[in-house]
């Protein structure tokens, strides 16, 4: 049984190389098999090389590697958007009240929110925090080159907002500082879709045509945060409210 194994083996080993020549082809062979291998002539003997084998190893698969250059910034984009809503409510609510069918700001707002898919427990929690003193704040600061910069804020701590946007603004090359204001008129906008009630595609020419009629001073046409073609129309702040 041992004789026929091992007459076995070395008819295997010599198929699997056949054609190879060599002194460490030679070595590797049975004795038997390495007597009856010719020796190579005339050319130069090939080094013999060690084959190593090993089990695949499955790279398996995550998901997140993916998707995160696509979901990690729209993500951001969309808390970043949250924020703005949640704080134009507190806002809205200080301003008007809490109850959207007296304070038409607020109804407008949160007609937004719901636009943008904002969850119903978070426009709650928004409303919720109504009873918090907040302030609403407004800073002028210089900003990089000299460019003039209002910035509004509605916090509870006049002194730690203050002193934050000072932070900021030394942080990048700006600074506080006083007669900003006056570089800037105050306006509203109003954001529309391109497309009427009927669904059909309006153009600029027709749109800056139906705003001018309405009182607005200018139209432009550009993308939202979710890269949809809407109209701005701007005008002043008593024609938006």
């Amino acid at each position: 049984m041992a004789a026929w194994a091992a007459s076995s083996l070395s008819r295997v080993a010599a198929g699997c190389l056949r054609g190879a020549r060599g002194p460490g082809v030679r070595a590797a062979l049975p004795p038997t098999l390495a007597a009856s291998q010719p020796e190579p002539t005339g050319r130069t003997p090939v080094p013999g090389r060690t084959l190593h084998l090993t089990a695949a190893v499955p790279a398996g698969h995550n998901k997140w590697s993916k998707v995160r250059h696509i979901k990690g910034p729209k993500d951001a984009e969309r808390s970043r958007i949250f924020s703005k809503l949640c704080l134009s409510i507190r806002l809205a609510v200080k301003e008007g009240g809490p109850n959207p069918e007296l304070n038409s700001s607020l109804a407008n707002i949160l007609e937004v929110c719901r636009s943008k898919h904002m969850p119903k427990s978070t426009i709650e929690a928004s409303l919720k925090m109504r009873k918090a003193k907040d302030v609403y704040l407004l800073y002028e600061g210089r900003g990089p080159g000299g460019s003039s910069l209002l910035i509004e804020a509605l916090s509870n701590s006049g002194s730690k907002c203050y002193s934050d946007i000072r932070h900021i603004l030394n942080k990048n090359g700006g600074m506080m500082a006083d007669g900003a204001r006056h570089s800037f008129d105050k306006k509203g906008v109003i954001v529309v879709g391109v497309e009427d009630r009927e669904k059909k595609a309006v153009n600029l020419e027709r749109a800056l045509e139906l705003a001018i009629e309405a009182g607005a001073e200018d139209v432009k046409e550009t993308e939202d945060e979710e890269e949809k073609n809407v109209f701005k129309a701007i005008t002043t702040v008593g024609q938006v409210i």
